[in-house]
C-alpha cells in the first residue's frame, strides 16, 4: 500500500479519535452535542468515502498515482476553502461572495491538476501549497469583504 494513503487515512483515523476525545473529555465548551454527534458521523463517512474511492480506482485499473493525485488536490481544496467559508461566513447570503469562492476554487482544480506529478508521495501538498494558497485567498476574497466586519449587534449572539 503507498506511504501517501496510509498517512491519509491515519490523519482521519486521528481526527476521529481526537473528536471522540473532546467529546468524553468535556472539553468543548462551545461546541453542542449535536456537533459532536455530527462529527462522529461525518468521519468514517470520510474515511469509507476515500476507501471506497481507492477500491473502485483500483478495481477499474487507473494509476495509483492519479488517485492519489486527486486525492490530495480535494483533500487541499477542502482545507483552503474551507477555512475561508468559516472565515467569511457571514456573508454566505450575497451571490458575490459563491461567485468568488467558485471562481478560486476552479482555478484551485484547474492549477494543480497540471502539476506534473513524478511520484504518488505528495501527502505533503496541503502544507507546502495549502498554506500559502489560504493567504492568498483570504487576500482576495478581503479585497471584496471585510472579515469580522459589518456585524451588528443584532447579528451578535445573546
Amino acid at each position: 500500500m503507498n506511504p501517501g494513503l496510509i498517512f491519509i487515512l491515519a490523519l482521519l483515523i486521528a481526527f476521529l479519535v481526537y473528536f471522540i476525545r473532546r467529546m468524553v473529555t468535556g472539553r468543548s465548551s462551545q461546541t453542542t452535542t449535536k456537533d459532536w454527534l455530527l462529527y462522529l458521523l461525518i468521519a468514517p463517512l470520510m474515511i469509507a468515502a476515500f476507501l471506497g474511492f481507492f477500491f473502485y480506482a483500483d478495481s477499474k485499473g487507473i494509476d495509483e498515482e492519479l488517485s492519489v493525485k486527486w486525492t490530495n488536490i480535494i483533500l487541499t481544496a477542502a482545507f483552503v476553502f474551507g477555512y475561508a467559508v468559516k472565515k467569511f461566513w457571514q456573508y454566505r447570503q450575497r451571490w458575490t461572495f459563491w461567485t468568488e469562492i467558485g471562481v478560486l476554487i476552479v482555478a484551485h482544480f484547474g492549477t494543480l491538476q497540471r502539476l506534473h506529478w513524478q511520484k504518488a508521495s505528495y501527502f505533503w501538498l496541503i502544507l507546502v501549497i495549502g498554506i500559502p494558497e489560504m493567504v492568498l485567498v483570504f487576500f482576495l476574497v478581503a479585497l471584496i469583504f471585510k472579515p469580522d466586519a459589518g456585524l451588528s449587534s443584532e447579528a451578535l449572539p445573546k
